[in-house]
């Protein structure tokens, strides 16, 4: 009976491994784009492009301000909310026509949704975030950025 509980749990253990690993990340992310604004250097406003897709049965609430982007040295720097939605003109210019070219809004995502678009990071000039993190109550999402086309 003991050996019989033992493999059972082996298992069980092995289909969540499973399970786990092959779960997709609700997010994607490319950039950044270094856009003209009115950030005074040693700052500078960068938008990071962000794809966000629920895969799930629940509801995934999504606020720009969640979100930090993070460099190389593992240094992390909050969005800009404001400037978010107040650059977006600007950001628009310098990205050039996108699908996510609109400033990722404060949604609830229901399932099977896809939402794109922007957020934007004050930086230290010459610093170039290389992830885009999602900081979430029970888990973080980390997409690695991809080039911005």
């Amino acid at each position: 009976m003991r050996s019989s509980l033992r493999w059972l749990a082996i298992l069980i253990a092995a289909l969540l491994a499973t399970a786990c690993s092959t779960q997709q990340s609700p997010i994607s992310a490319s950039g950044p784009v270094s856009y003209p604004s009115a950030a005074e250097p040693p700052i500078e406003r960068l938008a990071i492009f962000v794809t966000i897709t629920n895969h799930g049965t629940d509801d995934l609430q999504i606020n720009p301000a969640d979100f930090v982007a993070r460099d190389g040295d593992h240094r992390v720097y909050p969005s800009d909310p404001s400037a978010t939605t107040g650059d977006a003109s600007l950001v628009r210019m310098a990205a050039g026509p996108r699908l996510e070219s609109l400033p990722l809004p404060t949604i609830t995502l229901r399932q099977a949704d896809v939402l794109s678009g922007f957020i934007v990071f004050d930086v230290p000039e010459g610093v170039r975030p290389v992830e885009l993190v999602w900081r979430q109550s029970d888990t973080d999402q980390v997409a690695q950025l991809a080039p911005a086309t």
